[in-house]
């Protein structure tokens, strides 16, 4: 994501998209409107428009992405010893939208994202791991980002970035890292977003307070558990049970549709 970015309307109509996009998928969420082939129509939507449309339009290495925010804006002070006012506000406003809907905007608007929820759709065995591991290995990629940049001015992340697979700028070691991903996608959900993403783990503390999510009433809920069977990555399972820390939920809308019982389940705030 260049320093400039704001100066490209390309990249200012899909910040908007983006924005537009997190707005109706909240709306659809708080309206239990998120069925099964309503969220696929997004997903494929999504990889093709956010992904490989302005993979195409906007030069490669330019097409944003939540993760590219946050490591030019590292970059930027650890690098160059300066804050970057444009990608700081687009930082503010990806975590904001976080806050407001839960991680709707991992959820719905970044490409890479998406297409590794499509893969997950696949019809094959499946492994979901625990919070603890997958966020020990998020903690040590991030730190290895920010130890990378600020002794080394490495920025790991770059020599193997899959979001440069939407602008088919692929090197070996992008095409071999993508493809591996995309495999494992078939089989973990969402691999990069709880493995790997710096973004994700940012997105992953904010969330813990935002405003909407699934939100039980314990009152009409029949503790039949068919939300905690539907979720894809375990947080609603901790949803379920009032845990403090939650896993990374991210507003794919599964555990709503499964709810048989109306109201019992809902995209809302704390009461």
């Amino acid at each position: 994501m260049p320093n400039d970015m704001t100066l490209n309307p390309l990249i200012l109509v899909k910040l908007a998209l983006w924005i537009a996009t997190v707005i109706a998928a909240t709306l659809l969420l708080r309206r239990r409107k998120v069925t099964s082939r309503v969220r696929v129509a997004f997903l494929v939507g999504g990889v093709l428009i956010f992904g490989f449309a302005f993979g195409a339009l906007i030069p490669a290495g330019r097409n944003p992405n939540p993760v590219a925010s946050l490591r030019t804006l590292f970059t930027g002070l650890l690098v160059q010893g300066r804050l970057l006012p444009p990608i700081a506000a687009v930082l503010v406003v990806l975590l904001a939208a976080v806050g407001v809907s839960n991680k709707s905007i991992c959820g719905w608007a970044c490409q890479l994202g998406l297409l590794q929820d499509l893969l997950h759709r696949v019809n094959l065995p499946t492994w979901d791991p625990p919070l603890w591991l997958s966020n020990s290995v998020r903690i040590l990629a991030f730190l290895g980002l920010l130890g990378g940049l600020a002794v080394a001015g490495m920025d790991w992340i770059g020599v193997i970035d899959p979001f440069l697979l939407f602008s088919f700028n692929l090197t070996w070691a992008i095409g071999l890292f993508s493809a591996a991903l995309l495999v494992a996608a078939l089989f973990v959900y969402r691999p990069w977003c709880r493995f790997l993403c710096p973004f994700g783990l940012v997105g992953w503390l904010v969330e813990q307070v935002s405003l909407l999510r699934p939100r039980i009433d314990r009152n009409l809920c029949k503790d039949c558990q068919l939300c905690v069977q539907a979720c894809p990555s375990g947080a609603m399972g901790d949803f379920y049970d009032d845990a403090r820390i939650h896993a990374d939920c991210f507003a794919c809308g599964a555990c709503i549709e499964a709810c048989p019982q109306e109201d019992a389940l809902a995209w809302r705030a704390k009461a």
